[in-house]
């Protein structure tokens, strides 16, 4: 999950996310590894006092949490990288040019997970090497419209973008958190199928 500052957005969708694999994917959350970074975050710094407060109406407790920055060496390692806007994927790009093949925000995968979903299936991945070759059919699914590379994303809508609340109210916090979570839920049934416990 990749933000600017990795204070907002990008600790609150890595919480999530691992939150709901928990939940609703309890076999796959033994070796999902689900982490987060910044494109110009300073590393240590801790997430927002907003960003905490309404983690807590989840169950879930941000304190530990401790900036991170992008680098190369991460998104190297990464099978897929989620970004909260569609500038994070520029920064993405000029870190490592070949990132962007796995890369795209997250709700524009969002936003077409249902047709990924009835061009795979809807079957719940089984284990850890379904799950790569499943990220891989979907990131082969989001390249169709550009075969040579480019952005996995498009980058002329706006509407791929989830807002930065930082310096916000605790409410624009709320509803950034609120539409990363649903965001999430489309995400999650994309890439992984059907949840293996109900929502």
């Amino acid at each position: 999950m990749v933000c600017t500052g990795n204070l907002c957005r990008s600790p609150m969708a890595e919480a999530l996310m691992r939150n709901k694999l928990l939940k609703h994917y309890p076999g796959l959350a033994a070796f999902t590894e689900v982490t987060s970074a910044g494109t110009a975050a300073i590393e240590g710094n801790p997430a927002t006092a907003s960003a905490v407060q309404a983690m807590d109406l989840w169950g879930i407790d941000l304190e530990p949490h401790r900036a991170s920055l992008l680098d190369s060496a991460r998104l190297r390692e990464a099978d897929l990288v989620l970004t909260m806007s569609r500038d994070h994927l520029l920064s993405v790009g000029r870190l490592d040019p070949g990132a962007l093949k796995k890369s795209t925000t997250l709700k524009y995968l969002a936003g077409i997970a249902e047709e990924i979903s009835l061009r795979l299936g809807e079957e719940t991945v089984g284990n850890e090497n379904e799950a790569r070759r499943r990220i891989k059919a979907v990131l082969s699914l989001l390249s169709e419209p550009d075969p040579e590379g480019g952005f996995l994303a498009d980058i002329q809508k706006r509407a791929s973008d989830i807002i930065d609340p930082i310096g916000s109210s605790l409410q624009v916090y709320l509803g950034v958190a609120e539409e990363i979570d649903d965001s999430l839920n489309e995400v999650l049934r994309a890439l992984f199928g059907r949840p293996e416990t109900s929502p």
